[in-house]
């Protein structure tokens, strides 16, 4: 049975997204209106938006006490983002959602009802990517298959996730994880616990366009991959071995050739080939192992994952809010604590 006493937290990242900040105020009181039993706070970062984004939203904060406003001092990226919000929100559920008003009224009821049968992680499946080209889709779809497959992150659903409510259980665990180069997605999947997921149909985009760029989506992947799987190592050791065996299979083959045919063997060309494709192949393997090196300093350096600039909440007096995440824990029972 719904306890009305519950809070449910919206988070909602933005990054120049000024057209959007009252259509998504209205959207926030759709939200409220089609699920009356619950309580509702909307906790929107502001990701360094160099717009109008952080003002408009500091102008809905100071009118209402249900809306909160975490503004980071520059762009550190969706998922640092997301984990702010985290760190800020106070709902026993946290529905994580786009700033560009893509998903429908309709797919925070489902999102309820899915946590009410006891999933403590719902994600959010699109029928259909809205507004992205071929390319987009391919790649997308092409990351999320092999990183299901080779991840530690089995529970990653394979379509993509867009948007997912986490309960006040799983978001505690994530605030313990303090990988810098994140997939937040990833590490609420890495969690556990019961997943299910609910599909709908994607809204097109109404203002401006997708902050969601090529770089960034290449840089979360390898990421993704350094993060939560060992098998781009696993697949060096494997080339490595096939050339060696290769080697040895034609260091065998010329030796008998020399010794029954008396036949020299000739050819820049072979030995040039073969020195560049070899030579090739170390480099790209120091360059993965360079990616696991350079992710492993980050960690190492233990810097904060974000910096807020200032936060806007009209009711943070009167309940409470999660601190700051200034810094990394240093231990994980540091920041089990840290709330």
């Amino acid at each position: 049975m719904t306890d009305p006493g519950r809070l449910v937290s919206i988070i909602v990242p933005v990054f120049n997204e000024a057209e959007n900040i009252a259509a998504l105020v209205d959207r926030f009181d759709a939200f409220r209106a089609a699920n009356p039993t619950y309580r509702f706070e909307l906790v929107v970062t502001d990701d360094g938006s160099t717009d109008d984004t952080a003002a408009l939203t500091s102008a809905a904060a100071a009118k209402r006490a249900d809306i909160v406003l975490v503004a980071l001092s520059r762009n550190f990226g969706s998922h640092y983002a997301i984990t702010a919000a985290l760190d800020h929100a106070s709902g026993d559920a946290m529905i994580a959602i786009g700033g560009d008003l893509q998903e429908p009224v309709e797919v925070i009821g489902e999102f309820l009802a899915r946590w009410e049968d006891g999933f403590d992680i719902v994600w959010g499946i699109r029928d259909e990517r809205v507004d992205q080209g071929l390319a987009g889709r391919a790649f997308s779809r092409a990351f999320s298959n092999l990183f299901t497959r080779f991840s530690d992150a089995e529970s990653y659903p394979a379509e993509g996730p867009s948007g997912f409510l986490a309960s006040r259980a799983v978001v505690d665990v994530v605030r313990t994880l303090p990988e810098a180069n994140r997939n937040l997605l990833a590490l609420i999947a890495w969690t556990g616990f019961d997943q299910t997921r609910v599909v709908y149909q994607q809204e097109a985009r109404r203002n401006g366009r997708s902050k969601w760029t090529t770089s960034r989506k290449v840089k979360l992947a390898i990421d993704s991959f350094v993060e939560f799987s060992h098998a781009p190592v696993r697949f060096m050791t494997y080339v490595g071995l096939a050339i060696a065996l290769l080697g040895f299979v034609y260091s065998g083959f010329i030796s008998i050739r020399r010794l029954i045919w008396v036949d020299p063997i000739e050819g820049w060309t072979t030995v040039m080939v073969a020195v560049l494709i070899i030579g090739g192949l170390q480099l790209t393997m120091l360059g993965v192992l360079g990616e696991y090196i350079w992710r492993t300093a980050e960690d190492a350096r233990r810097r904060p994952l974000y910096v807020v600039k200032h936060v806007d909440d009209a009711a943070a007096a009167r309940r409470n809010v999660a601190p700051i995440r200034a810094v990394v824990p240093d231990h994980p029972s540091e920041a089990a604590n840290d709330g």
